[in-house]
């Protein structure tokens, strides 16, 4: 009876422990699965890629409860944790160095954007009316025009050796990076809307105007600058409401406080949708593209992250750090793998992977 009953007891054990290794392996393979999958769809479709890694994670979570000592599981959730965020490209910045303190140019300098080209970083306090270049290499600043060059100055963009400034008093104002040399491109217009935003682009220069839903063109000529052309063709019809920002390389690029993004290149409408993001862009305060980057950068304050796409929309990386959800402007150097960040009138650095 002994031996008949640790005969039948032997094999009850020795087919629940078959059971529980059928189930567990089955559990591991298809976790496993799961993270390959997730790391070949991570250029290809990055939510899906990131849906197959939440599914791996918790698949391999119920193979560790049959075997919460297995070797084999135990190295592969090692490995999710290690690429995880390699694979979505999904970092996390801890803390953000300090570049520059903007109360070094001047004792009380205030300011709420950010405009970079070659190399030089171009900041303009309102209240005060001062324009300042601030050199990236070195960090080395320079005043560039005061209140009585640049009037009721709201604006400002820099491109090459020249910034432009939007007065609401004085109009458009070019101010020479290299003599200080300031010299009116525009005075104000009659048939202007309401200004949202500049750019200087190829030596023209751009006014995005809300009002009257259009985008203001100035040819650079020999002896200065044309009259204001219509940039859009005629048979787009544009919405600029609630339109925040503008950026141009060859195409240009609205931002709205909804965050929507309109494209148009030579006057038309472009394609731009945003694609593969794990979340909406939920109040975005700015974005920064220019002919010397190949990504396109959104600055998503509600969710505390910068994202970076292709000049398309296709979703190709994302930070996370905190003053990504308090900051007013950015600028990216690509060359330089640096992300330039302007808050609370301190401008913070970031290294770009």
């Amino acid at each position: 009876i002994l031996a008949l009953s640790w005969g039948i007891g032997y094999q009850y054990k020795s087919g629940r422990d078959t059971e529980k290794n059928r189930q567990f392996e089955e559990l591991f393979l298809s976790a496993k699965g799961d993270f390959d999958g997730a790391k070949g769809l991570a250029n290809l479709d990055p939510k899906a890629s990131k849906d197959k890694i939440a599914s791996a994670k918790e698949i391999l979570g119920k193979a560790l409860v049959i075997k919460p000592d297995s070797k084999e599981a135990l190295e592969l959730k090692k490995q999710i944790e290690s690429e995880e965020g390699g694979i979505l490209q999904q970092f996390a910045v801890s803390k953000l160095p300090e570049f520059l303190d903007l109360s070094l140019i001047k004792d009380g300098f205030k300011a709420e954007s950010l405009s970079l080209s070659v190399g030089k970083i171009l900041i303009l306090d309102k209240n005060a009316g001062s324009l300042v270049s601030v050199d990236l290499t070195n960090k080395s600043n320079k005043i560039l025009a005061g209140k009585e060059a640049l009037g009721a100055a709201e604006k400002s963009s820099v491109n090459g050796d020249n910034a432009f400034v939007y007065s609401s008093d004085k109009g458009i104002i070019k101010v020479s990076l290299t003599d200080k040399k300031a010299t009116t491109v525009s005075k104000t217009d009659s048939e202007w809307g309401s200004i949202v935003d500049l750019a200087g682009f190829a030596s023209n220069v751009y006014l995005l105007d809300s009002g009257k839903n259009q985008i203001w063109k100035y040819l650079a000529t020999s002896s200065g600058f044309s009259d204001k052309r219509e940039y859009l063709e005629k048979e787009v019809k544009a919405d600029f409401n609630n339109a925040i920002r503008m950026q141009i390389d060859s195409s240009i690029y609205i931002l709205k406080s909804s965050g929507d993004i309109l494209r148009f290149t030579k006057g038309a409408a472009d394609n731009f949708a945003l694609g593969g993001l794990d979340k909406n862009i939920k109040d975005p305060k700015s974005i920064f593209v220019s002919s010397d980057t190949e990504n396109f950068y959104i600055l998503d304050s509600g969710n505390s992250r910068l994202v970076v796409t292709t000049k398309t929309g296709a979703y190709k990386s994302q930070y996370q750090a905190a003053e990504f959800g308090t900051a007013a402007d950015l600028v990216v150097d690509e060359e330089g793998k640096k992300v330039y960040l302007l808050d609370n009138n301190r401008v913070f650095q970031m290294d770009l992977k």
